[in-house]
């Protein structure tokens, strides 16, 4: 591209990354990101978006966070994606205070919709920390949103397995 006179621009460094990501060539990706940073363009949110989740995916949670807490850095407001990505990969690796931290984090510039409760109330749950899902279940059905078919999926298979949870959900 480059050698007929075309230079890549943020949405052809998105793809890129994005495709690298999803082979799981995340040392590749990293380094296309440096040399992007290093350019006259800056990444987005988007880029940094495919950046944490790839690296969420593959079990990278340090560089996932470093780069999170980068997006700060650069002046960069995260989206409800990118918190619900870092939830994800924090709760995945059974970092539940901290998954619980960064959301209610998000109250300060991003306020968390349905999809971010759904993904830290079944990071609770998959780590059958039901006191706290019980209490973000009620927080957000308080702010009108709705429990996901994953999230009653999680509740049921517990239930079956422990005859108190549903009293401990207080649902």
């Amino acid at each position: 591209m480059c050698s007929h006179g075309h230079h890549p621009n943020i949405i052809t460094f998105s793809i890129l990354l994005d495709g690298l990501c999803k082979e799981g060539d995340l040392d590749k990706a990293l380094t296309i990101f440096k040399v992007m940073e290093n350019s006259q363009l800056k990444p987005n949110c988007v880029v940094y978006n495919i950046l944490i989740d790839g690296l969420c995916k593959v079990g990278r949670l340090n560089d996932a966070k470093k780069l999170f807490y980068k997006l700060f850095e650069k002046g960069l407001q995260p989206n409800v994606y990118t918190y619900s990505t870092i939830i994800i990969g924090l709760c995945k690796k059974g970092l539940l205070d901290e998954a619980h931290q960064v959301f209610r984090e998000m109250e300060g510039g991003c306020l968390p919709n349905d999809c971010c409760y759904n993904v830290i109330i079944q990071g609770f749950l998959r780590h059958k920390d039901v006191p706290r899902a019980s209490q973000l279940i009620n927080e957000m059905v308080d702010k009108g949103f709705s429990v996901d078919a994953t999230t009653i999926e999680l509740i049921i298979n517990l239930s079956l397995n422990d005859d108190l949870i549903l009293r401990k959900l207080q649902i």
